[in-house]
């Protein structure tokens, strides 16, 4: 018989959901300013004036703008990570679901607030080291989890899942940054997609 008493939800204090309330205003709003501005144009007060709450409020919440760009950065992420799965989840085989999953990240990368907050402003907000370092524990965990399915289903050949996440996390990662870059961005996205395509493609086992 299942406990189902340990598996509910702890429920909230009228003080506790106020918290989480206002925490999802200053992000959302942040997010906003962030794309719009960049993280350079954005005070912590302006944040807080959109949000109807005072700047002490801000602080209490965020010690500083980096730390709320960071939370606002593994909002977007999730964001992105859900579209992911939405988009691969109908797939028929793991193939299937690595291709669509692809996709969906290059056309997340086509929308304009992602771009800014996470591959133009990201890395000097944050720091390129740290921004790696997000980016490798939001993605490279999945990443990897998706090459040893195509792996045991034998749709891919490698000797090292570890090894080729780390890799293909470099090369979406460059991927982005050059479709966030570019001039014409859906050509970059186009190009950007059919050159992916082709390494996994080098990763299919040769057929006799």
């Amino acid at each position: 018989m299942l406990h189902t008493q340990s598996m509910e939800r702890p429920v909230l204090s009228r003080r506790d959901e106020n918290a989480a309330a206002t925490r999802r205003a200053l992000l959302e709003q942040a997010a906003k300013l962030f794309a719009d501005k960049g993280f350079a144009g954005t005070s912590m007060g302006e944040v807080g004036m959109l949000a109807r709450v005072t700047k002490g409020a801000v602080y209490h919440h965020f010690t500083n703008k980096q730390a709320l760009f960071r939370a606002v950065l593994e909002m977007v992420d999730e964001q992105t990570m859900r579209a992911i799965v939405t988009r691969s989840s109908g797939a028929d085989s793991p193939w299937e679901a690595a291709v669509a999953g692809l996709n969906a990240f290059l056309d997340r990368c086509l929308d304009h607030d992602y771009q800014q907050i996470c591959f133009l402003d990201g890395p000097s907000a944050l720091g390129f080291v740290q921004w790696w370092e997000h980016g490798e524990r939001h993605v490279e965990g999945v990443l990897k989890a998706v090459l040893a399915a195509l792996r045991e289903d034998r749709s891919i050949v490698t000797a090292d899942v570890d090894a080729l996440g780390t890799a293909l996390y470099g090369a979406l990662t460059a991927a982005a940054l050059t479709i966030a870059r570019a001039g014409d961005k859906q050509a970059a996205r186009e190009v950007m997609g059919r050159t992916l395509i082709e390494l996994l493609e080098g990763l299919r086992p040769a057929t006799p």
